[in-house]
């Protein structure tokens, strides 16, 4: 195969499949890239048998195909080559007899090994599943909002991925590691009444939202064959399934709260950012003491001790609460109000954070 095209086209290509690509140790050919060429669109492709992706580029007229054909070339070593090369065109000569590239860029000149396009490992299909779409835009917001929450540890298999809910024109992304968890909602496309429940790896999910375009794009999802698909115009993603059962979400959502506090959100942000400076490993806990005048926040551990006050809505009895500043900050970096509502049943009952419809509840740490 043979063609040429701008610098940049080919390099966001091969970025946007390295993040699936398998690491050291597995099999040489699952730490490269695919390249395909048809007529005047090239596709790349990269598994690490788990995820799958492929991107395509073209049909423009920056992309000139020579000789169509298939090549497998190191993935790492191709988007450093293609960072270095100067701007401009980029031509791509694959010699299938040896198994060699021949890459050259300005004046620069590469050649580089791959093995054999035969053995790189299909990607699975989902078949004639239904799809149900819905926009970039709200797609990659609810994942902002929810994969951070996901468990990171791998005892706790169905908790390293998203719950993907589908019902009517109602998606849900709901992750959990057991301490915590977020719940996003919004509206789809769903003209078949189509219904999808899964769990999705995290790593499915934030590789998809690398590569997403602009908010207005369409994203179509589908399930089918044990594996979660994402499509776009340029884009599709194939994730195998997180085998397991999620947990009942809907019991741990306090519904009613009979304590609401109302906290100014960069007010507490900083707060909390100050007092998780004297915490431990050992001692990684803030605490909020609210009254009729106001909040104190504060914290302390074998290094040190640190409180302060702020303001805050807030008219109950006294609480003190106690909770991981980690949790609550990650929640305050993705909501966007002004003010957030912390709501909650008690001393010993989660927290609960929302904006709109998005959820987010932290359990409480014992004060004892």
């Amino acid at each position: 195969m043979r063609f040429s095209c701008e610098r940049d086209d080919l390099y966001k290509a091969v970025q946007g499949v390295l993040g699936v690509v398998a690491s050291k140790g597995v099999h040489p050919v699952y730490e490269c890239v695919q390249i395909t060429s048809d007529a005047d669109t090239l596709t790349l492709q990269a598994t690490d048998l788990e995820i799958g992706m492929n991107i395509r580029v073209g049909p423009t007229d920056r992309l000139v195909i020579d000789r169509p054909g298939t090549s497998v070339v190191p993935a790492q070593r191709l988007a450093a080559i293609l960072r270095e090369l100067p701007k401009g065109p980029v031509s791509f000569d694959w010699d299938a007899d040896r198994r060699e590239c021949k890459l050259q860029g300005g004046n620069a000149r590469f050649k580089i090994q791959g093995p054999s396009p035969e053995d790189f490992p299909e990607i699975p299909d989902v078949g004639g599943a239904e799809e149900v779409a819905v926009s970039a835009g709200s797609l990659r917001r609810m994942i902002k909002r929810t994969a951070f929450a996901a468990a990171k540890e791998r005892m706790r298999y169905a908790l390293n991925g998203l719950l993907i809910q589908v019902t009517g024109d109602s998606i849900e992304l709901v992750a959990t590691d057991g301490r915590r968890l977020a719940l996003e909602r919004d509206t789809c496309n769903n003209p078949g009444e189509t219904e999808l429940r899964a769990i999705v790896p995290t790593k499915g999910f934030q590789q998809l939202d690398k590569g997403l375009g602009g908010p207005e794009e369409t994203v179509w999802l589908s399930i089918g064959n044990n594996h979660f698909r994402a499509r776009t115009g340029a884009l599709t993603m194939v994730s195998r399934l997180v085998e397991g059962s999620f947990p009942s979400y809907q019991d741990v959502v306090p519904e009613a709260c009979t304590h609401s506090a109302m906290i100014s959100r960069e007010v507490l942000h900083s707060a909390l950012r100050r007092m998780s400076l004297v915490t431990s490993r050992d001692a990684q806990c803030v605490r909020l003491a609210f009254t009729a005048d106001g909040l104190t926040v504060s914290a302390r551990s074998a290094d040190g001790s640190a409180e302060e006050r702020i303001a805050c809505g807030y008219d109950g009895s006294d609480e003190v609460l106690g909770f991981n500043p980690e949790f609550i900050l990650d929640a305050l970096g993705v909501v966007t109000s002004d003010d957030i509502s912390l709501e909650w049943n008690g001393k010993g009952s989660p927290g609960k954070i929302t904006e709109g419809s998005y959820t987010y509840v932290v359990m409480p740490v014992s004060l004892e």
